[in-house]
């Protein structure tokens, strides 16, 4: 597309620097006026199949962000019908906390309990064993020995059942404090017990979030991948479409161009009719070539073709430069074997004999940095031909010339299409011929002989 731009932008500079210099300074020939509007033409056509391949992509680009869009909806799906029993599971983990951290408060608080019935235990055990040693330093430890130091036995009787009742009470304390810490301990070992299988559900419900948590993962690793592949299709569709407006762009310049070709086409020719009109001969258009010495085809109009290469092909005919600039005109080539500058070439018309066409007074020879070197011939009877882009001119204007004689050397001189360059010095060699009759355009296939030689 750069190169496109460059070429069409030469092209734009060259055609203003024609409007800054005009016609009467020297004017464009048909034969370069329909150069440019072929390539305008062709560079129109070339963007316009350019435009529809470009829209056929963008299409086919929009299907695939199409296509993204559906597996982007069901990976949203997906992620959303996720992020629900996530959150489900979060409820129950939150409640089985809830229950597990009730639970380890219980157990605290038995434990607690536990603690504190051991520390009764502990004190009763202690108080017993003070009134055991306090008994026993009394003396007091047996029922022998109550009897033996009672007065009497009613006052034995009173001291053995308060010793059975001291004895007995402290054995009913003690024996329920171990029952509540037996009681305690089996209520501890229960509560762990069910701490136990909330944990365990716990970690069951832990390790089902943590897949869920993966299969999210990999859910939205997925989803991020397909967002990063729509990116790139979307990228693609921009700069496709900034390359559409670049051909739409080009397209305006390529028709303002051709538009300016053609206005200039007209322009040229007009100044051609103005030059002949009154100046040149004028009749019924016969030819007269008089006495002539060569061998080559005559027509029957009696032209001869302007150049007798064996090789010689017309590469641009009437009815193409009519659809592209309404030019009656033909383009000559004459690919074979050239020494141009001491260096062969091969299958180039550059440097090809021009012959007259048909006897007559060369009417004006000239030189436009946009048609090169150009010459007119003037036949008598009206008739008059035109070559153009020659390498090089050997006869002069009001010079007689024979039909046969050699009048120039094919060229490239002005604009020709490729460009010579350096490297290819004899590119867009080509004749440029043209026939006018009482200064009108005329068809020139249909004056030359076929075949040509």
């Amino acid at each position: 597309m750069k190169t496109s731009k460059k070429i069409i932008s030469l092209l734009l500079a060259v055609m203003m620097f024609v409007m800054v210099f005009p016609i009467g300074s020297g004017a464009k020939t048909l034969d370069e006026i329909q150069a440019e509007i072929d390539a305008q033409n062709k560079k129109l056509e070339e963007l316009a199949n350019q435009k529809d391949k470009q829209k056929e992509y963008i299409a086919e680009l929009k299907k695939q962000t199409d296509a993204y869009d559906e597996q982007l909806a069901i990976l949203d799906a997906e992620i959303t019908d996720l992020n629900k029993s996530i959150s489900a599971l979060d409820e129950s983990i939150s409640e089985y906390e809830t229950k597990i951290t009730n639970l380890e408060n219980e157990i605290e608080k038995v434990d607690a309990q536990i603690e504190q019935q051991n520390v009764k235990i502990d004190e009763t055990y202690e108080l017993l064993a003070k009134r055991l040693r306090a008994a026993y330093m009394a003396g007091e430890t047996s029922e022998l020995e109550i009897f033996l130091t009672s007065e009497d036995f009613q006052e034995y009787l009173t001291r053995s059942e308060l010793m059975r009742q001291v004895s007995k009470h402290d054995t009913q304390v003690v024996n329920e404090l171990k029952e509540q810490i037996e009681d305690l301990n089996e209520l501890n070992e229960q509560l762990n017990s069910d701490k136990a299988e909330l944990v365990e559900s716990k970690t069951k419900l832990d390790e089902d979030r943590a897949e869920l948590e993966e299969s999210k993962r990999k859910v939205v690793s997925k989803k991020q991948s397909f967002d990063a592949k729509r990116d790139q299709v979307e990228a693609q569709i921009r700069k496709a479409n900034e390359l559409l407006a670049d051909i739409d762009e080009d397209s305006k310049l390529a028709q303002e161009l051709l538009a300016q070709a053609k206005k200039e086409e007209e322009e040229f020719s007009q100044k051609i009719d103005q030059e002949l009109n009154g100046n040149g001969s004028s009749g019924d258009g016969s030819i007269n070539n008089g006495v002539v010495n060569h061998s080559f085809r005559v027509s029957s109009k009696g032209l001869i073709c302007p150049i007798q290469d064996k090789t010689v092909y017309i590469s641009s005919n009437a009815q193409e430069h009519m659809n592209t600039s309404r030019s009656m005109a033909v383009d000559f080539c004459a690919p074979g074997t050239r020494v141009i500058n001491g260096k062969t070439y091969h299958n180039v018309s550059y440097g090809a004999n021009i012959y007259a066409v048909a006897s007559g007074t060369v009417y004006t020879v000239s030189y436009h940095s946009r048609s090169g070197n150009y010459f007119i011939i003037d036949h008598g009877n009206g008739v008059t031909t035109l070559y153009a882009h020659c390498s090089s001119i050997s006869v002069s204007a009001g010079q007689k010339v024979v039909q046969g004689q050699i009048v120039a050397k094919v060229g490239n001189t002005g604009y020709c299409i490729p460009r010579p360059t350096t490297a290819n010095p004899s590119a867009g060699a080509h004749l440029h011929f043209e026939v006018r009759i009482n200064g009108k355009r005329q068809n020139p296939e249909k004056y030359l002989p076929s075949p040509l030689v």
